[in-house]
Formats: C-alpha cells, sequence, structure tokens
C-alpha cells in the first residue's frame, strides 16, 4: 500500500526505459537518488521521506525490440525491469517504491489523468503531421532535423535519431495555454538546478504550441488506450509522466501533503519532457509542479559517448567485479559533476578508490585499532578540554576542521552536490592520516599519550563516518562497528568531536575486529580503458 503520509522530502529518478539492461548512467542516476534520501533520513529523522524509481514499458520501441528477441513485449518488460531491481538491491539502493508502468494501479492513474485533461478543454482532436523519431518516442520540428550523413534521411539535430515522416489524426494538448505560466514557474521559483540548464529549459517552451498526446492504436498498440477511444493510444511520455502520480496513490494523494516532488532527478536529454510538458499537463490537470529538478549530464567512457555500436557501454554489475559495489558507488558520486559529462576512465576508477576508501578511511581505522598497539581493544577516555601537552598542538588543528565538517557539508548534500561534500570530507581524512603518520603511535609506549593519539584519531574517523554514510552506506557501517559506536549514535548531532558515546575513565570497548574492509584493488594488465569495438566507417558517420 503506498505510504500517504506527509512527506518532507519526496524524490523521484526517471522511470527507465524496459528495452535493455542498465549501464551506468542509469546506476549514477539511482545513486543520487538514493544518497539524498539516506541523507535526507540522516539530517530529518523525525520526518517522512520519500523516494522512487522503476520502469518505463510501453512504446512501439519496446515493442519492436521483443518481437526481435522472438519474446512478448510483457516478457521483454519482465526481464528487463527484473534486472533494473536486481541491480539496485546490489547496490544498496533503498526505494519507498519501484513503479512499473504495466501495473494496473499506473493505468488507472492514466486514465484518471487524461479525463482531467479532458475536463480542462486542453485537449482537440486534429490531424497532425511532423518528424517522429521511434527512438527518442516524439515529433520534431522542421528546425530540429537535418539530414543524416548518408543522405538518405533525416534525423534529429539533438540526440542524431533516425526520423519519419508520419501524418495522422491524434488528441492533440494544447501547450501554448501555458507558456507563461510554466515560464513563471522556471524563473520565479529557482526551479532548474544546476542553472546552467536554465537557458536550454526557457527555450523549450516557445517551440511546440500543440502537443500529439496520443497515437494511432494501428502505428502503437503496445501502450494504455484512450479512454473511450480505443483507436488511440496513450502518447508515451503522458504514460511515462504519470507514473510520479502512481507512486502516491493519485488521485488520493491531493487529499495530504505528499504532493508535488521535492526533487525530481533527470538527465539532460530528457529536460523537454520534465521541464515543459510535465508542468503543462499538471498545471491543466489542477495539481502542483514538483519543487525542483535536478539535471545532470552523461556519463563518457575514456572520453567517448558510450554506444552499444562503439561496444564502450558499462555494464555496472560486471564492472564491481573489479572495482566493488560500494568503489564503483563511491566513484560516481565523487567523478560525476551535475553541470557537465562526467568521465570514466577504469585506471581513475581504481586510483581513485584506492586512495579514498581503501587507504584515508579503511586502512586508516585498521590500523589505529590493531591490537598490537591497541592492546586491550577500548576507545580510549580523554579529557577532550585537556589534551596531553605533547598532541595538542597539532590535534587541534584537526579538531576545528572535525566540528567545522557537518556544517560544510550539509548545504552540499542538500544540494545533491555531492561531489563536493566528498571533497570537504577527504580533506579532513588525509590530515587526520597525516596527524597519525607524524605521531606514529606504533612507536609509543602505553599510555596517555599513546591514547590522545588514538582517540582523535578515532573521533577523526568517527566524524568521517557519519558523513560518509549517504555515500558509502556499507563502508560507513563497518567503520562505526569496528569503532564500536551503536546505531543510536550514527546521527548528525554526534557528528563533533567528544560528541559520540559517553564513557567512564576507563573508556570502552571497540567493536569486533573484522579485518580489512576491501582489499586494494590491482591494476589488470589487460584492462586499463574499455576498448570499443572496431567499426565500419559508415557505422561511424551514421553515429
Amino acid at each position: 500500500i503506498t505510504n500517504l503520509r506527509q512527506a518532507s522530502s519526496f524524490i523521484t529518478t526517471p522511470i527507465f526505459y524496459a528495452n535493455g539492461p542498465p549501464h551506468i548512467g542509469h546506476l549514477y542516476t539511482a545513486i543520487i537518488g538514493d544518497a539524498s534520501h539516506r541523507w535526507n533520513q540522516l539530517n530529518e529523522p523525525q520526518s517522512e521521506h520519500f523516494f522512487s524509481t522503476g520502469t518505463d514499458e510501453h512504446g512501439s520501441k519496446i515493442a519492436k525490440t521483443a518481437r526481435e528477441k522472438g519474446m512478448t513485449s510483457i516478457q521483454l518488460c519482465d526481464q528487463v525491469s527484473a534486472s533494473f531491481k536486481h541491480l539496485f538491491k546490489e547496490f544498496d539502493i533503498h526505494t519507498s517504491d519501484y513503479i512499473r508502468t504495466t501495473e494496473k494501479r499506473h493505468r488507472e492513474c492514466v486514465e484518471v489523468m487524461w479525463k482531467r485533461l479532458e475536463a480542462s478543454n486542453c485537449i482537440e482532436k486534429a490531424g497532425y503531421s511532423g518528424w517522429y523519431s521511434t527512438t527518442d518516442e516524439c515529433f520534431y520540428q522542421d528546425g530540429d532535423i537535418e539530414d543524416s550523413a548518408d543522405g538518405k534521411g533525416k534525423i534529429a539535430k539533438e540526440t542524431r535519431s533516425i526520423v519519419e515522416w508520419h501524418e495522422e489524426e491524434n488528441y492533440m494538448f494544447k501547450l501554448d495555454l501555458f507558456h507563461e505560466k510554466i515560464r513563471t514557474w522556471m524563473t520565479k521559483n529557482d526551479v532548474i538546478r544546476p542553472k546552467h540548464y536554465l537557458p536550454v529549459a526557457l527555450r523549450y517552451i516557445e517551440a511546440e504550441t500543440r502537443l500529439s498526446i496520443s497515437r494511432d492504436s494501428s502505428r502503437l498498440s503496445w501502450g494504455i488506450p484512450v479512454p473511450g477511444d480505443s483507436s488511440q493510444t496513450i502518447y508515451v511520455w503522458l504514460d511515462a509522466l504519470c507514473n510520479y502520480l502512481t507512486v502516491r496513490g493519485f488521485p488520493d494523494c491531493m487529499k495530504d501533503s505528499s504532493w508535488p516532488p521535492t526533487t525530481q532527478i533527470i538527465g539532460k536529454d530528457i529536460l523537454k519532457f520534465h521541464a515543459v510538458y510535465w508542468p503543462a499537463f499538471l498545471f491543466a490537470a489542477g495539481l502542483d509542479p514538483p519543487t525542483k529538478l535536478f539535471v545532470h549530464g552523461h556519463w563518457l567512457v575514456d572520453g567517448s559517448k558510450m554506444s552499444k555500436s562503439v561496444g564502450n557501454v558499462i555494464e555496472p554489475l560486471k564492472m564491481s567485479e573489479l572495482l566493488s559495489k560500494e568503489g564503483l558507488r563511491y566513484f560516481l558520486l565523487k567523478q560525476g559533476v551535475p553541470h557537465d559529462d562526467s568521465n570514466f576512465a577504469v585506471l581513475k576508477a581504481i586510483n581513485v578508490i584506492n586512495a579514498d576508501l581503501i587507504n584515508n578511511i579503511g586502512n586508516l581505522v585498521s590500523r589505529a585499532c590493531a591490537s598490537k598497539m591497541n592492546v586491550d581493544q577500548l576507545y580510549p577516555y580523554v579529557d577532550t578540554v585537556e589534551l596531553h601537552d605533547g598532541i595538542s598542538q597539532s590535534a587541534n588543528p584537526l579538531i576545528a576542521q572535525m566540528n567545522e565538517l557537518r556544517e560544510k557539508v550539509a548545504p552540499h548534500y542538500d544540494q545533491m552536490l555531492f561531489y563536493k561534500g566528498i571533497e570537504d570530507i577527504m580533506t579532513l581524512s588525509k590530515h587526520t592520516n597525516a596527524f597519525f603518520q607524524v605521531h606514529a603511535p606504533w612507536k609509543m609506549n602505553q599510555g596517555a599519550k599513546l591514547s590522545t593519539v588514538l582517540y582523535v584519531t578515532y573521533e577523526a574517523t568517527r566524524i568521517i563516518s557519519l558523513m560518509m554514510q549517504p555515500i558509502t552506506p556499507k563502508l560507513s557501517d563497518f567503520c562505526l562497528s569496528r569503532l564500536g559506536i551503536s546505531s543510536d549514535y550514527r546521527n548528525l548531532e554526534t557528528a563533533t568531536f567528544g560528541g559520540g558515546p559517553k564513557m567512564d575513565q576507563v573508556g570502552r570497548s571497540l567493536g569486533e575486529d573484522q579485518g580489512v574492509y576491501m582489499d586494494r584493488i590491482e591494476v589488470p594488465k589487460e584492462k586499463v580503458q574499455v576498448k570499443p569495438k572496431k567499426e565500419k566507417k559508415k557505422n561511424k558517420k551514421a553515429e
């Protein structure tokens, strides 16, 4: 049953098209959503938080792919949707709801939405002609297309997808009725983030006055029929966008405060659909548009666009065999920058994970908690006001950084700029390692000085692990468990020096020693680069 309690955050990813297996671009989008959801839960534990994702399972492209594979459309959708679900489970992506557009609840939601648009007098039936892309599932205007490289057809300028001229009678949505309202929503409410994408979104507004929101069912049979007119199938984007309403139990969700979404995460290639079509549909239905659209760029591989024909598509589960799931999750959030395309390179990923997760965090916890140095396996008691004289001079700047970390990282996480938050955390991690190395506690005798070095090191790694929970939940759990930090003390209130569990002057026990979290990743000699397949020149031109 969909949870309809008031949510202080409602985050969505786009639902992923079910015509092929997931790649790192899909995983990146889902991980951004999961990290933000985890952060909201950590930051406001008393509030209700909601996070949804799923699969988009209608459209002629899916029907075509299924035929080519000798499958029915629903068989293909079942297979692909299961692969996305499995991927998200493996990478600890915890959603509140996972929606499939072939579900009965979604069909009912779409039908209600259609009837609302119809009742608002925003739909008319008329002849329509234009350049249609099956790949992009949309029509293009004359100015948006050009001749293909071989001169034998037309392609969309933006996506390079093949387009064909179609003429048919469809139901049309009066998009121009909402142009000004959409513009005001965008410009007056700081909706588009990063702002880098706002000019692009504004240009999309005036591009269309009428939007075809149905297709002749003879051309598109795999979809939801128009209520009262089975000769027409509802446009796949209207169908897909309604998933955000379905997961909140539309129309019942309108009775409380569970609408609208606070942040909708999208790739830059679907900005038009979410920044123009979606708010127009909502306005027409008398519903509020989303508060924020968080837009991110695409992933390149070794500087080149991912492409099946080139053979450089990164399969996340396969890549995680080398990098680990936690490592790949970390690298995508650290390397991914929303305002531009990001580059995936295997060698760089290995170096980043080895340096940050294995050396700076994992190995430091293992070394600092080693029984040879900490014989009694205690988190030592130290007077936080009067540190040992020989340690305080170097410890005090580090302590200041610990106390500042939460306030530095929080605004970055709030804005989903996780790479910036990671930079601040890694700065503290590097300084903690330097502090540990300079004082060389492994050379010290048991006593107050050793206890002070260990205590400062433990406190720094505790705070680092607390702030890394949205990014690397399993590594953070490993480190906090080794430090003996129970779940009651894994909150933001404790993320200050001396803010952990209270203890007597003896100290308290560390957690069980489970060895190192993960071994250093060795560079595979045969594969430091994702090498594309050789392709014929004509394919290269078409690409």
